[in-house]
């Protein structure tokens, strides 16, 4: 009886850790029992069986193991109340150990021909190089199209600037202040001969930044070309050409008459057809469109007229990678949706992985790339979502964005941990995505996150600004108008007299958050104004300390308009500066040549007390201004600032930071007990390399500590040593292959000037040296240097380095080629021209496997060339 019982409980031992496990592989069968041996094929299906389990069977952890292979979607996967695991436990979707997992929406394009019949207006040049194909069924239309990881380039115009004729009453936000003149917002005038009434006009897109913080799509809805006003199909968000920039051109997108380059495509869905000019002659098999924007929706009961909703809890989502989304349009009743400046929309079904109404659910070691919108949102109700150890990479909107209600009383967004994360080449198609975007959301935590190569801002965090307020339920066409929850809000406020910012606050949930030990390196390469850390609009208690930013365009930290009590501490800050606006705190930071810009925002009051103090300016170039003031006929900022103990200096030229101070101290009274003189770093700080934050630390008898400055802990920022190697290897060089480049030479298209050991620095050091260049070119036509490394090799990535002071226009025509014989070269790699400011670092991985002997780096036009180093890396 023993030997009985005992066999019997192994047997139900046994199957419940059958049960713990689902398996799912693209070579399955969903009437399969889900094992192992006889897997489902479908994520529904896995999902599904966990739905038929008792209520006991549930209170388990289980694991739903992907096997590796592509999982091609054509709707969106959706996990509700019913598929929450208990409290106590999870339920893991989770690629299996050391295999690929890929969910993609993306449906390939086949039976390619020649173009044999040209359509009007067909480029000369693109003659016999285009290729043609069907639309796949079932797709209606998508804006971006991809070759195996690599996004393809849609073809546009060179690109025009204009000027808006209708001069009509604005918003603060540049939004048209009257209903009767949103006409004004559909209509586009153009320069002479840069748009044409085509007959395919809704395939075809207007994109252009009205204000230097926003870009707009629109497709065309008819065109008067007497005089010359294109029509557009939505409203934009503020008048065309309001403030134009020349680094924010508009633009044309798909239409064949720009189709006049290799690796360009247009789509007409009125002929249900594909163009696109291969960059190798012939199409891939690997180029495919996107069905979907949304993969995955964890959605629980939202009920936005009620006090509470219903969370989905306990689920988890680990090593799976998303790729081949669409880019989300604006649509007709958009004009007002719009979450700060219409950079996203509120409540939009647009990211590859949704939270919608969750909590306790983790995103961890999954990689997010190669789509045409965002990668996560964190929408209405979303608490203690952990988004940690992914790489997001290539994608076109937002990195992580948390989005909860909009103003009122219903504050269900918060408490969201984003830790250790890469986000890399964000906004590569709505150039105003952020990497991690906070709206009307608190209490989160965002740290140790490496961001880089962002064309806005890294961390924005923002709430609505009271001239929304002010406009009241009767304005809807603003931005965020229609989010305001006007029956949650106190009825005074329906008279604009009531609107002050103590008012609000209540209503503003973008509160107390902690973002720290993150590294920023470029960002805001694409769109002006903003900052890399930018606090707008929000509430209370937001805090941004210890990070390092490093190499940025335009300004690193602000308090923009309406905020309040938000304190910047223990940063370093090497480039950018901070921007001081209203009631906010400036406290132990490192700047390095940058300053602060004390300025105002409209209809700012007085209200003393903001800190900045125990500052430490470092100067070695420049003015060595440490900051500028201004004046308006209420405020004379910094006069209301509590500014003192901050220290000053300028290595080289110091009696400027003197002469300032002696200014400020003896005329405005600022800037008690602040000190001019050397800091005493540990050691000399690098002037021409990549800066660290250990590079920062201060002698013991630093004069700073005097004033009460406080170290800056540097071994705690940044990425953490635990990050997989397994995304590192998706976008740093370094960890994809051996070391292939220290014995390589080189040719230069000449030499102006050269380090003597230009060649061992070149090539035999991965570190980037602390020197001005190793080899600069003449100033020529289309300088080159070409890389011999002896014989063939398969190249999985390298890392191109230029002098520091090259970060200018030269470079947006930087392009990368390989050859095995040095006279038939193929691209491997071009720079992205439409920066504002280009790079001088790049790390670059072949969209597919190379061999080559030699590598040639060129510029066009009358240029200089130089090089710092160069690592070549191979398998």
């Amino acid at each position: 009886m023993r030997l009985r019982i005992t066999l019997f409980a192994l047997v139900i031992c046994s199957f419940s850790l059958m049960a713990k496990e689902y398996h799912v592989s693209t070579k399955g069968n969903d009437n399969n029992k889900g094992t192992i041996e006889k897997p489902f094929k479908t994520i529904e299906k896995a999902r599904d069986a966990i739905r038929m389990l008792n209520t006991e069977e549930r209170k388990q952890n289980i694991d739903i193991i992907l096997h590796g292979g592509t999982y091609t979607l054509n709707k969106t996967i959706v996990f509700s109340l019913e598929d929450s695991a208990p409290d106590n436990f999870r339920y893991t979707y989770r690629a299996a150990t050391d295999e690929e997992v890929i969910l993609s929406s993306g449906l390939v394009i086949e039976n390619w021909e020649k173009v044999v019949k040209y359509p009007d207006s067909f480029p000369e040049v693109a003659k016999g190089n285009v290729w043609i194909a069907d639309m796949p069924e079932g797709l209606d239309n998508f804006k971006v199209l991809f070759d195996g990881t690599k996004r393809l380039k849609r073809a546009r115009s060179e690109g025009f600037n204009g000027k808006n004729p209708f001069n009509v009453p604005r918003f603060a936000s540049r939004n048209v202040k009257n209903r009767e003149d949103r006409k004004y917002l559909k209509m586009f005038p153009f320069p002479d001969g840069e748009i044409k009434d085509w007959p395919n006009k809704d395939d075809v897109e207007i994109f252009f930044c009205p204000v230097p913080w926003v870009v707009n799509y629109s497709p065309i809805e008819k065109v008067d070309l007497e005089n010359n006003i294109a029509y557009l199909k939505y409203e934009a968000n503020s008048q065309p050409f309001v403030t134009p920039k020349e680094y924010n051109l508009a633009y044309v997108e798909n239409v064949i008459d720009f189709l006049d380059e290799p690796g360009e495509w247009v789509l007409n869905t009125d002929e249900r057809k594909i163009y696109y000019w291969p960059v190798k002659g012939e199409p891939g098999n690997e180029i495919t469109a996107p069905a979907l924007m949304e993969y995955i929706k964890v959605e629980g009961k939202i009920n936005y007229d009620e006090a509470e909703d219903i969370p989905v809890r306990n689920l988890e989502f680990k090593g799976i990678t998303f790729m081949h989304g669409d880019r989300y349009s604006w649509w007709e009743g958009h004009k007002g949706w719009g979450i700060q400046h219409d950079w996203d929309k509120f409540d939009n079904p647009n990211a590859m992985l949704r939270f919608r109404g969750a909590e306790n659910c983790v995103v961890e070691e999954c990689r997010f790339t190669a789509s045409g919108n965002s990668a996560i949102r964190l929408d209405l109700y979303a608490q203690n979502i952990r988004v940690e150890n992914n790489l997001i990479d290539y994608v076109g909107h937002m990195g992580i964005l948390l989005a909860g209600y909009g103003p009122g009383t219903k504050d269900v967004n918060k408490k969201n941990i984003i830790v250790n994360n890469i986000i890399d080449h964000v906004g590569e198609v709505v150039w105003h995505g952020h990497a991690i975007f906070i709206w009307q959301s608190g209490e989160n935590y965002v740290a140790n996150n490496l961001i880089q190569n962002c064309p806005r801002k890294a961390v924005g965090i923002c709430g609505i600004r009271a001239p929304i307020f002010y406009e009241g339920p009767q304005v809807d066409w603003d931005e965020a108008s229609k989010t305001l929850r006007w029956d949650d809000i106190d009825p005074a406020l329906l008279d604009p007299v009531n609107v002050t910012q103590e008012a609000i606050l209540p209503y503003l949930h973008a509160n107390d958050n902690l973002v720290e030990n993150n590294e920023v390196f470029r960002s805001r390469t694409k769109i002006g104004d903003g900052s890399s850390l930018n606090v707008s609009g929000a509430g209370t208690g937001n805090v941004i300390r210890s990070n390092i930013l490093l190499e940025l365009m335009g300004n690193g930290m602000r308090t923009d308009d309406w905020q309040r009590e938000t304190t910047f501490s223990d940063n370093i800050i090497t480039s950018g500066g901070i921007v001081h606006k209203g009631h906010n705190h400036i406290e132990n930071n490192l700047l390095v040549n940058s300053n602060i810009r004390f300025t105002t925002y409209p209809e700012q009051k007085p209200f003393p007390g903001s800190r900045t103090q125990r500052n430490v300016m470092y100067f070695t170039r420049g003015g060595g201004l440490p900051y500028t003031e201004r004046v308006t006929p209420e405020i004379f900022t910094p006069d209301d600032v509590d500014l003192k103990n901050n220290l000053y200096y300028h290595s080289v030229n110091n009696e400027v930071v003197i002469k300032f101070l002696e200014r400020v101290q003896g005329e405005n009274g600022w800037d008690e007990g602040t000190i001019s003189t050397d800091p005493l770093f540990e050691n000399p700080i690098p002037q021409n390399r990549k800066l660290k934050p250990e590079d920062f630390k201060l002698k013991k008898e630093s004069p700073a500590f005097e004033l009460g400055y406080e170290e800056i802990d540097a071994s705690n920022i940044g990425l953490r040593d635990d990050f997989p190697n397994r995304l590192k290897e998706k976008i740093f060089p370094s960890y994809t292959g051996n070391w292939i480049s220290k014995d390589a030479n080189i040719e230069l298209s000449s030499t102006g000037e050269k380090n003597e050991a230009y060649n061992q620095i070149l090539f035999q050091s991965e570190e980037e040296p602390d020197i001005a260049f190793a080899i600069k070119t003449k100033k020529e036509k289309n300088p080159f240097a070409i890389v011999d490394l002896g014989s063939d090799k398969s190249i999985s990535g390298l890392t191109f380095i230029s002098a520091g002071s090259d970060s200018n226009d030269a470079f947006k025509s930087l392009g990368i080629f390989y050859s095995s014989d040095k006279v038939s070269w193929t691209k491997l790699w071009e720079n992205d021209p439409y920066h504002t400011k280009t790079g001088r670092i790049w790390d670059i991985i072949p969209h597919e496997s190379i061999n080559a002997r030699y590598i040639r780096f060129s510029l066009k036009g009358e240029q200089i060339l130089t090089l710092k180093n160069i690592n070549i890396y191979g398998k």
